[in-house]
């Protein structure tokens, strides 16, 4: 098969959400809004999560209830076997950053699209006993003397840790940081669409520990009002706070307006939000090809132009789809489906409770019908590989596209319907390609859009060794860097380092003469300094051999 820049373009981010993907045996426990009437059945979420809309995050854990996985190297993830429904619960969480949850829809057997943003926290100090002000970058939170509890509800003393985010409604991070949907219940219990004016994030923490407000406490919360929505901004505005249970966002309290700020008071933390609630009219159409065939499942969005809300909807299987929008105002909309979007159009929205027909969307999608390629790297013991990668060739053996595979060994590729292809995976760090690769041959099927591999068992592994590297006084030697190879193969293959105690754990097959090397040290160039060796001999399939201390002359 020949690879065109067209086959790159439109498909190379879906082929990348492949790359970290994690299975899971166990259904969802978030809250699900299941319609389809197709219980027992699922689909996938794929998408990227991003820092300030261009730096892709590595290692984002993204979940639906037990379900979870985490992004690779590009930002991308691939989420497989989500329960359907109409309102699937995706949380994103990284160490150190804000986390947020988007709300999707799932269908069967197909793929859903999702992007999310995270920001860095910013770091405080707090006496609890003497309380005070915690400046976020022009927002404010006031915490009171001596208002915090633990978990248990016991008065806090110490020192707590603050880690807060505020998020202007007016900057380009902002959509991707809100969590859940430009909608809110009210506190008659009737949904509203809202219109932001910024929401903060708080949580404080004694170590690992939340901490709370104490019972009648409540904290001070001061939002900036951007310069360009002081003009429309109300005297008093309803505060939101965000429900990660149910996905909602929920009425509490009222901020007022003085001078340039919102203030409000709360009596527990979580994410805040100012919002007006609104209007409501809806937009109606069709998403088509080029060709005027509808597109099943695109997904069809809206932003407001003179207002701060959005909203997503995806089309029916004829390529219809109603989506709520703020009434008698200003809105952009357009459709995508995996990667390939419309162009952008500006409606007039009409008044409330009525729905304007805007005609059909246009997709541009090339004609080429896709499959997704699916497979597991294991060694000879059925453990996953993963550290294993994966080529996709043509049937004269031209490079398609490559992938990593993920911790589990797992894979996707992408690849037309209807075609020869080689699969190729192999060991990148291991030294016998002749008896290490594994090379398939396959044709993808020509209706279905998915082919499923297996287990591709590569000849590795199967036998254990372990030991500890030494100093000539028997002091462990931390991150020396180990390798070994068989013998009369002179390629390496590194397993790692030694950690703080000096040990470390090799996989070998069995019955093999092993080579071990050590590595203390290189120089600017990548040369050894300082590199010795040992020679063991692997014994039966699934046993361990521990050689004990390696001593290092140094």
């Amino acid at each position: 098969m020949e690879k065109t820049n067209t086959f790159r373009s439109i498909f190379t981010i879906l082929l990348l959400t492949a790359l970290s993907f994690i299975i899971s045996c166990e259904h969802s426990t978030t809250p699900i809004n299941n319609t389809h009437n197709d219980y027992g059945k699922t689909g996938n979420i794929s998408g990227k999560v991003l820092r300030n809309l261009k730096e892709p995050l590595y290692d984002v854990e993204v979940s639906v209830g037990t379900l979870k996985t985490k992004t690779n190297s590009n930002g991308d993830f691939f989420l497989e076997n989500v329960p359907t429904g109409v309102k699937v619960l995706v949380n994103f969480k990284l160490d150190g950053f804000t986390s947020t949850q988007k709300i999707t829809e799932v269908r069967n057997s197909k793929t859903s699209q999702l992007e999310a943003t995270l920001m860095p926290l910013e770091n405080y100090l707090l006496d609890a006993t003497s309380g005070g002000i915690i400046d976020i970058k022009g927002a404010k939170v006031t915490i009171p003397a001596s208002s915090l509890v633990d978990a248990k509800g016991n008065n806090y003393s110490g020192t707590a840790q603050v880690r807060a985010k505020y998020f202007d409604p007016t900057s380009e991070t902002f959509y991707g940081s809100f969590p859940g949907e430009f909608k809110g219940i009210r506190t008659d219990k009737s949904e509203t669409p809202i219109e932001s004016f910024g929401f903060i994030n708080v949580e404080i923490l004694n170590g690992t520990e939340k901490l709370r407000l104490a019972t009648g406490k409540q904290a001070s919360i001061n939002f900036p009002i951007p310069s360009s929505l002081l003009g429309k901004a109300p005297a008093t505005i309803p505060l939101w706070y965000y429900d990660e249970i149910n996905g909602l966002w929920l009425e509490e309290g009222t901020a007022t307006k003085t001078g340039n700020n919102y203030i409000g008071n709360v009596s527990h933390f979580s994410s805040w939000n100012c919002d007006i609630p609104g209007p409501t009219s809806f937009l109606e159409g069709k998403v088509v090809d080029d060709s005027g065939k509808p597109i099943s499942y695109a997904r069809v969005f809206t932003i407001g132009g003179d207002y701060n809300g959005r909203s997503t909807v995806f089309t029916n299987d004829d390529g219809t789809f109603k989506i709520p929008v703020k009434a008698s105002s200003i809105t952009k909309i357009w459709a995508s489906f995996y990667y390939n979007e419309s162009t952008k159009l500006t409606i007039t929205t009409i008044a409330t409770g009525l729905s304007l027909n805007i005609g059909t969307i246009t997709i541009h999608i090339e004609n080429t019908e896709f499959c997704k390629i699916i497979g597991r790297a294991v060694d000879i013991g059925n453990h996953p590989l993963p550290e294993a990668r994966v080529l996709l060739l043509d049937s004269k053996g031209k490079w398609v596209d490559e992938t990593d595979v993920n911790q589990n060994g797992q894979f996707l590729l992408l690849g037309k319907q209807g075609t020869n292809y080689q699969v190729l995976v192999y060991l990148p760090t291991v030294e016998s390609e002749d008896s290490i690769n594994n090379r398939l041959i396959i044709v993808t099927p020509i209706k279905d859009d998915k082919l499923e591999l297996g287990d591709i068992k590569l000849d590795f592994g199967g036998f254990t060794i372990i030991g500890r590297v030494v100093d000539k006084i028997l002091k462990p030697k931390k991150d020396v860097r180990v390798y070994f190879h068989f013998k009369n193969i002179m390629r390496s293959c590194y397993t790692g380092t030694t950690d703080s105690t000096g040990k470390y754990s090799i996989y070998v097959n069995p019955d093999k003469d092993v080579n071990i090397s050590f590595l203390v040290a290189t120089d600017s160039t990548g040369k050894n300094i300082e590199s010795f060796s040992t020679k063991v001999t692997s014994g039966k399939f699934g046993d361990t051999l521990n050689i004990g201390d390696f001593v290092i002359p140094l």
